[in-house]
């Protein structure tokens, strides 16, 4: 019986070995690294706040790369490119921008950049996502700010950005924001280069080509042909290796670990329970915890908040809040209720017909994982996330289920 265990361990290393010791391997290892990245050498490719730098460098008009509001222009000229106030602004002196990074609004938040024109009456606020969702009411706040500041009311121009990876329709409207993406990032930097490219010194030109071809490959996914070739055929002639690498990077159960941790130390929550896809919670101080009782799962709790959620495929680590069927059909009534008092307090929608749960909000993505070295800076992670979903998960659904 021994002999029948030993060989396919033995047939796994020899596996393993023989992709370690690939032609192929070594040379797309050559091809990865001849093509040096400032960006991905400092591994910040994947760094909202760092691309947020970036971008803010690039549109402050008098910054080191001397091409002032021209950057400020190409960005407007892609994301109002079907409104009429277009033309009116770009035909004005837009050098009076001042460009603020983690901009302060009234309840702390901290709006990824912002635009002040004075002079010209125009404000413009840039929330930059890479990998993660919209905070709670996030957009709603920093737009809130601006119309009802003192300051921005007899502002002409008032326009709102969201920047995110993915593609949209042109100027698709989304909580009164202009959605844009990074393909539109690129576009403003192609028309900067054409206008301006020959003026910029060779290092501002060396620096921006390089943020460009980060972008490309690791924001828009796009790569060079010939290495994907090589890796279809690397994959082709090593598939067994590369499928047995893959299944023992088990990064859920360390993100589950880390999430695990972090939620027991939170004095707000309570009857935690953690599960192998995902970590069951309530709010503290619930007053009629009893009455809530009338399910037939989980010590006969209708409602959670239901972190993590690996189940059914998910590769990212997301909360919901989670209301499950009721025992007898009797207590559908009291369903309804839970449901509808739960939307009115924290805003959220609930979809789902037997179990209802609310549209998930991302805590930590697969590609954050792989951009941590080790497991304190996934749980500082976690930790800043859970204080953006604090008040409508926790504190909202506190409110919710006392008021019942």
């Amino acid at each position: 019986m021994a002999e029948v265990g030993f060989f396919p361990k033995y047939e796994q290393k020899q596996a393993l070995l023989r992709l370690l010791m690939s032609d192929d391997l070594a040379e797309l290892h050559a091809k990865s690294i001849s093509k040096f990245n400032i960006f991905q050498a400092l591994k910040i490719q994947n760094n909202e706040v760092k691309h947020s730098n970036f971008l803010g460098w690039l549109l402050a008009p008098f910054e080191s790369h001397n091409q002032m509001d021209t950057f400020l222009k190409e960005l407007l000229k892609v994301a109002l490119k079907n409104e009429t106030r277009l033309e009116d602004i770009i035909l004005k002196d837009l050098t009076d921008a001042k460009v603020t990074l983690e901009k302060i609004a009234n309840d702390g938040r901290r709006m990824d950049i912002f635009i002040d024109c004075p002079v010209n009456k125009l404000v413009c606020v840039i929330e930059n996502k890479i990998w993660s969702g919209e905070g709670c009411n996030q957009l709603e706040d920093y737009r809130n700010y601006v119309l009802n500041h003192d300051k921005y009311k007899d502002y002409k121009y008032k326009i709102f950005l969201f920047l995110t990876p993915y593609k949209y329709s042109p100027c698709e409207d989304y909580k009164g924001y202009i959605r844009i993406n990074y393909g539109d990032i690129l576009k403003a930097i192609n028309n900067l280069m054409k206008q301006c490219g020959c003026l910029l010194d060779n290092d501002i030109k060396i620096f921006i080509e390089h943020y460009k071809r980060m972008v490309e490959r690791n924001i828009m996914g796009e790569t060079d042909k010939e290495i994907v070739d090589l890796c279809r055929k690397i994959y082709r002639e090593n598939k067994s290796a590369i499928d047995l690498i893959i299944e023992n990077n088990d990064y859920k159960a360390d993100v589950l670990s880390a999430m695990a941790d972090v939620i027991k130390s939170r004095a707000d929550l309570q009857e935690i329970v953690v599960e192998n896809n995902g970590i069951l919670a309530l709010p503290n101080n619930l007053n009629n915890l009893n009455k809530l009782k009338y399910g037939e799962w989980q010590k006969d709790n209708i409602v959670y908040i239901h972190f993590i959620n690996f189940a059914q495929g998910h590769k990212d680590a997301c909360v919901e809040i989670l209301v499950a069927p009721p025992k007898n059909t009797a207590d559908n009534d009291k369903k309804a209720k839970l449901l509808a008092k739960i939307e009115e307090k924290t805003g959220l929608k609930f979809k789902g017909k037997d179990w209802n749960y609310t549209e998930p909000f991302n805590i930590l993505t697969y590609e954050d994982c792989l951009n941590y070295e080790n497991e304190q800076e996934i749980k500082t992670h976690i930790e800043r996330k859970m204080e953006e979903l604090k008040i409508r998960y926790i504190d909202s659904l506190r409110t919710a289920l006392n008021e019942l």
